[in-house]
């Protein structure tokens, strides 16, 4: 960073990085930060207010070398468009729940939990397939998880996307890579501001 010294950087984390057990390192990021030069400024974004079905949020910190301060509250915002809108209609058995320590846990609470989603899911991590899960109803007391697929699309990746990633990756590391990803309109909101910036 002291060498390339960008203009912009933007960091994305989870929201416990503010909790009162990681604030420190929090806290010693903006100092360096602030030590190279930059003017820094966080907030918690979720993808579900940049129209994704998807409760997730997440810290995006932004940094900038010329001294100005960020923006988060003029960022393009839209409403979520319902998760039945990105779900596939034909879907192989392979995602069909059978693990029964995931059945058992439908309607659990705390780690060992299997959550039936509806209009939204929660944030898509990199398996689907253990607890903490959430699942589909699908009647006479069937259940599937989100396909690779479904995973990609609530992340704001176009189908073309994953079909691309397809060509080169194995159905476990499309997971991966959807859970590890950024929600594409947050990044696209961030970049049309800093463009007109």
């Amino acid at each position: 960073m002291g060498e390339w010294k960008p203009k912009i950087v933007i960091w994305e984390n989870v929201k416990n990085v503010l909790s009162k057990h990681m604030r420190h390192n929090f806290n010693r990021y903006i100092e360096e930060m602030d030590k190279l030069g930059y003017t820094s400024n966080y907030e918690v974004l979720n993808a579900m207010d940049f129209g994704l079905p998807q409760n997730r949020d997440r810290v995006f910190t932004i940094s900038c070398l010329d001294g100005t301060l960020f923006n988060f509250k003029t960022l393009e915002r839209k409403p979520m468009v319902n998760l039945k809108e990105f779900l596939e209609n034909d879907v192989s058995e392979e995602y069909t729940v059978t693990q029964p320590s995931i059945l058992n846990a439908i309607g659990g609470k705390g780690i060992k939990r299997a959550t039936i989603i509806n209009d939204f899911c929660y944030t898509i991590t990199e398996r689907q397939d253990r607890c903490p899960a959430q699942i589909i109803a699908l009647g006479s007391g069937k259940y599937r998880f989100l396909t690779d697929k479904e995973c990609w699309l609530v992340q704001g990746y176009t189908e073309k996307d994953y079909l691309n990633a397809k060509k080169v990756s194995s159905k476990r590391t499309l997971y991966k890579q959807a859970g590890n990803s950024i929600p594409v309109p947050i990044f696209e909101s961030i970049f049309k501001q800093i463009l007109n910036i």
